[in-house]
């Protein structure tokens, strides 16, 4: 199953508000990319595997720091209050940019940072142990009728996407809020909930046979930067995603090969936010 509003980058790469660096020298210092996810998830992992080539690619150091919280939006709240010279990078899901602004009230929208790159497409799954006998959602859903179930959340979309399933099946779906997708996996693993919504990082133990995936779910910039720098910025991404080390980790991780930089993805980033606040706008009409 897939559909329009589940996550289609891995990372978006975000630099806020304005000022300027010293364009020819940029960049003269460390670069700090702060991921919005626990660490041990597909976001930090991914986050980290690219610091290591841009570290080559700018000659400077790539320091890779975790703020989970809210889906994301901790860490790009924090990031509208530091200087908007390059050299603070937030690594996200699109849709904390594109999605979470139209569902909860927050510090930011679509339009308050400058969109650098996307690697990747996230698989979202519902996911559940093999030992629930579950073959789908369905089943799933069917075997929670008379008592419910509650499954691992990580984001405010899977929130609504399983409050609209729940409202159509007829089965009642309760959030139990997590750091990340890494963490959602742990829940699982441990018995602690029935199923749990996903980013990606149970790939790896859902080739291993430890976990079953029920169903997979998926598809006015303020020139904060110089165009130099953001241009470098764009250029080192661009490259950084052929690189063999980035390219086996879409691989193995199950990203597919989806990148995105420039103009391109500041224009895709804004067409989801519109088709996203259209959905939310339709399911508060119901």
């Amino acid at each position: 199953m897939r559909t329009v509003w589940s996550c289609f980058l891995s990372a978006a790469l975000l630099c806020g508000p304005a000022a300027v660096p010293a364009r020819a020298t940029w960049p003269d210092k460390s670069i700090t990319i702060t991921v919005g996810f626990a660490a041990g998830g597909t976001t930090d992992v991914a986050a980290r595997v690219v610091g290591e080539v841009l570290n080559r690619q700018l000659g400077q150091q790539v320091i890779i720091e975790n703020k989970p919280g809210a889906g994301g939006a901790v860490a790009a709240t924090q990031l509208m209050k530091v200087a908007p010279d390059g050299y603070s990078l937030v690594a996200i899901t699109s849709t904390t940019m594109t999605f979470d602004p139209h569902a909860t009230q927050l510090a930011f929208g679509v339009d308050d940072f400058t969109y650098i790159a996307a690697i990747g497409e996230f698989p979202e799954a519902y996911i559940a142990l093999p030992d629930k006998g579950w073959k789908t959602l369905a089943d799933a859903l069917a075997a929670g009728k008379a008592g419910g179930l509650n499954y691992a959340s990580t984001t405010s979309i899977d929130r609504v996407v399983s409050a609209l399933i729940a409202k159509k099946s007829g089965t009642q779906l309760a959030a139990v809020p997590t750091r990340g997708g890494a963490e959602a996996v742990t829940q699982v693993m441990g018995g602690h909930v029935d199923l749990a919504y996903s980013s990606g990082a149970y790939f790896p133990q859902a080739m291993a046979g430890q976990i079953k995936v029920l169903a997979v779910l998926s598809d006015k910039r303020l020139g904060a930067l110089p165009d130099d720098v953001r241009d470098k910025l764009w250029s080192a991404f661009a490259a950084a995603a052929k690189d063999e080390k980035v390219v086996d980790l879409m691989s193995k991780r199950n990203l597919g090969d989806i990148v995105l930089v420039g103009d391109a993805l500041n224009e895709t980033m804004r067409a989801h936010s519109t088709r996203f606040k259209q959905m939310i706008d339709r399911s508060k009409a119901q």
